[in-house]
């Protein structure tokens, strides 16, 4: 059957910390079946900034201990593990998360994939994977120089039927550092496919809406300047002045998304329909609003705010409609965490709790999960990928 195990561990040393969390790893993958090697077809390690300068280290003393068959290992803002029991989120200070998965039966194909500008002008990636219908891909990428959102909008319009899980990490700007099977890159992305294995992805929103869903009427360059007929700003000036005192607390503390709806049209609209954008600047003479993603007149777009409860609630009901699976990876982002939930480790220990699994992965800048029938890249999110068969 289908066996995961995910340890972590903050000891200063970068190779000592992956030793330890390795040898964790490999005693729970093998299970009653200690003193024998343990089977490990894919291992998913993820380090903190500080141990940007030891990826090398780490991945070679996890590749030591579990003799995985394909091996990804990332550079993130923070990262998601399992100590003693416990589903941390560590964004503060050294941490290396090794996360393992037996998977008899199943084929894990690993990938690296780059960006090429030809000199005919526009974006080329090389060594994205060819898929089967029901293959997972799972992928870390760089949000500086892989273009996730591009890739991922090409696969829906080509129809691809592939879930595409994952997230974009780094240890900051500049600071971009992956590993594929023991091969160091600095941009693009690495990741598996996963053929024959049982994987369940779902993605939790971290906004609610506010107002109404209008249409864009007007778009110049990068700016959105035309909503349901009228000034963009006109629109959001009255939208603003009728929230309560509770929302502009909201609206003060985790500022304005944008949700844009990428799946046709509907006559209403759930959490899950919007991917979420930040507003990232508002032009009261040009009536226009910058977003951090491409608009295009005739977009069904809503506001929203940042909302801790609506988070947790959105968070629990996807997990309990999953329910309880062998493993899990997390990514979650950086906008979530202490800074929306003000406790420690919120969404890591909600999957664990409802899955019933130990989980590991990563704080991303983005997270590439499910919406619809597609595969996006998504803003504020949680995204989850579970492993193998529900148990009763």
């Amino acid at each position: 059957m289908l066996r995961a195990a995910a340890a972590l561990s903050r000891t200063d040393e970068a190779g000592v910390a992956a030793a330890e969390a390795a040898d964790a790893v490999a005693a729970r993958l093998a299970g009653e079946e200690a003193g024998n090697p343990p089977r490990c077809d894919l291992a998913v390690v993820t380090v903190t900034p500080q141990h940007h300068d030891h990826l090398d280290a780490v991945t070679a003393a996890v590749e030591a201990r579990l003799e995985p068959g394909a091996l990804l290992g990332a550079v993130a803002a923070g990262v998601v593990g399992t100590v003693d029991g416990q589903a941390l989120e560590v964004d503060e200070g050294p941490a290396v998360s090794v996360w393992g998965l037996a998977a008899p039966g199943g084929w894990v194909q690993p990938f690296r994939a780059w960006t090429l500008r030809p000199a005919r002008g526009g974006v080329t990636v090389a060594g994205w994977p060819d898929t089967q219908p029901d293959d997972t891909i799972l992928v870390l990428a760089d949000p500086d120089t892989f273009p996730a959102a591009e890739v991922l909008q090409r696969l829906a319009d080509r129809h691809v039927a592939t879930t595409v899980l994952g997230g974009l990490v780094s240890g900051g700007p500049g600071r971009a550092r992956y590993s594929l099977d023991g091969r160091r890159h600095d941009d693009g992305a690495v990741g598996v496919v996963l053929r024959d294995i049982e994987v369940v992805g779902l993605a939790s929103v971290g906004c609610r809406a506010i107002g109404r869903p209008v249409t864009v009427t007007e778009v110049v360059d990068d700016q959105l300047r035309g909503l349901a007929g009228g000034s963009a700003t006109d629109h959001l000036d009255a939208l603003l002045s009728g929230l309560s005192d509770d929302d502009l607390a909201l609206l003060e503390r985790g500022g304005l998304q944008l949700g844009i709806v990428v799946d046709g049209v509907r006559d209403t609209y759930q959490p899950g329909d919007f991917v979420l954008r930040g507003v990232l600047g508002i032009d009261p003479e040009l009536g226009a609003i910058r977003v951090g993603d491409r608009v295009r007149a005739g977009d069904t777009v809503q506001f929203h705010l940042r909302d801790p409860v609506h988070a947790g609630i959105d968070l629990t009901a996807r997990l309990r409609g999953v329910g309880p699976h062998a493993g899990a990876l997390l990514f979650t982002c950086l906008g979530r965490g202490r800074r929306l939930f003000e406790v420690p480790d919120h969404d890591a220990r909600a999957v664990a709790t409802h899955l019933d699994v130990e989980v590991a992965g990563a704080v991303c800048d983005g997270e590439i999960g499910p919406l619809h029938t597609r595969s996006v890249l998504h803003g504020f999110s949680a995204v989850v990928a579970a492993f193998g068969q529900e148990r009763a």
